[in-house]
């Protein structure tokens, strides 16, 4: 038997004993730098030589306020690491305390706890400046600032954040499914927009994409990353970004200066460590979660990102740590046991229907299609045990277990005989190589 070790969590692993006519094709890992530095070295290099923008300390001159918009609680971001450093380059362009507000980039999540906002910025920053949440749905704490030009979309942004003389944007490029990477004016769209914009861009008709992830996928073929980078640069010239790379939470480089210039630089970066190059389509796909293991909805982005090395008809098998159980997922009620049937047999343009009638965000919409196209296309058994199995999840076709060897023997009644299996330890950072 060939046994795999996984991360589980922060700090733990998981061995997991595989039959012995399963071929293991690969295991698919992130590239690791040869060295690391701190968070204060790369940090402090990255605002010592901002790229295409002077040093914050000069940027933020041009104004006596600021509103810092950094990501929220699902992302491995060491924000309050990185804000005191923010804070003394705006001080020392005249900036005072009290005209800085920390704006937690929500977009549709849930809002933060204040010891969750305290934990996130750090206890002295919380205690010297204003924070607070965003909130999407709110019209009295937007403000317009004009439409995409591509595409029209109006964008409506926080009023804080458009008011501002500075905006420094906080956060970390990292593999993302609609928008190719992570970061850049990501923070601000959907971070600090309203409601109209992420309606606009969450769906798969204005995406376009015929794959069950567009993790990877560069700027000129990616919509959802076209827009984000327009609806940024509405705000104008007043945007300055700080963006950590991670390995897959320690820091390996920070960006900063021009939102454009800055994340080009640490995309390409990102994609030199986390992008795989598969031998062939498996019979099994083997996927960790880690490091996206806060909750249900975050995990399971890692399993589109490796469902793209699947064969049809494959088995993907999803070990999900979700410590905080779902989340803030939204869980359809009242569907039928036959509902895994139908998700079978009927077109993804009906399914694409019933999803739009589900009273969930644009954002969970976006990855419930996805989610229904890894239904309808693979057997889907997930290893979850920090809660009990989801009922509405159950009666769309998802099998969970609790016990591993469970779920291997279910695996192994499903494909009988030789199987080729690859591996994601880390499948919440790597994405698989799109054919050219």
């Amino acid at each position: 038997m060939t046994t795999v070790t996984l991360p589980w969590g922060k700090t733990d692993t998981l061995s997991i004993q595989l039959p012995a006519e399963w071929t293991v094709k690969a295991e698919l890992k992130p590239r690791h730098p040869e060295r690391k530095p701190s968070l204060d070295e790369a940090l402090g290099r990255a605002l010592a030589q901002p790229i295409g923008l002077p040093r914050l300390s000069e940027f933020a001159r041009r104004g006596k306020s600021a509103a810092v918009v950094v990501d929220d609680r699902t992302r491995p971001t060491p924000v309050a690491g990185i804000l005191p450093k923010v804070l003394a380059e705006l001080n020392a362009a005249g900036v005072q305390d009290k005209d800085i507000v920390v704006i937690m980039g929500l977009g549709t999540h849930r809002d933060m706890t204040e010891p969750e906002i305290r934990e996130r910025v750090g206890p002295a920053v919380f205690s010297r400046v204003q924070c607070e949440n965003h909130n999407y749905q709110d019209p009295a704490k937007l403000k317009e600032v004009g439409r995409t030009p591509t595409h029209g979309i109006p964008i409506p942004f926080n009023k804080k954040v458009v008011e501002a003389d500075t905006v420094v944007v906080v956060g970390t490029i990292e593999v993302h499914e609609q928008a190719g990477f992570g970061g850049g004016f990501k923070g601000l769209m959907p971070g600090v927009a309203g409601q109209a914009p992420i309606t606009f861009t969450h769906n798969y008709d204005f995406q376009k994409v015929d794959l069950i992830a567009s993790a990877g996928l560069p700027r000129e073929k990616c919509r959802f990353r076209q827009a984000v980078d327009e609806a940024g640069s509405l705000l104008g010239p007043k945007v300055f970004l700080v963006n950590t790379i991670l390995d897959p939470v320690e820091v390996v480089e920070a960006v900063a200066g021009d939102p454009i210039q800055a994340w080009n630089r640490g995309s390409e970066l990102v994609r030199s460590m986390n992008q795989v190059e598969i031998p062939g389509l498996a019979d099994i796909v083997i996927n960790d979660s880690h490091p996206l293991d806060i909750d249900l909805r975050v995990a399971m982005k890692s399993c589109f990102y490796s469902s793209m090395a699947l064969k049809p008809g494959g088995i993907f098998i999803g070990i999900l740590r979700a410590e905080e159980g779902l989340g803030d997922l939204r869980v359809p009620e009242g569907l039928p046991s036959f509902a895994r049937f139908l998700v079978k047999v009927l077109p993804l343009s009906l399914l694409r229907k019933g999803l739009d009638r589900l009273p969930i965000s644009p954002d969970q919409r976006a990855g419930s299609f996805s989610f229904m196209r890894m239904l309808k296309a693979f057997h889907v058994l997930f290893y979850v045990t920090s809660m009990p199995p989801v009922q509405g999840f159950q009666n769309l076709g998802v099998e969970f277990f609790n016990d591993i060897g469970a779920l291997i023997a279910r695996a192994r009644a499903l494909k009988p005989g030789p199987a080729e299996v690859l591996v994601f330890p880390q499948g919440g950072a790597t994405f698989v190589k799109a054919e050219p």
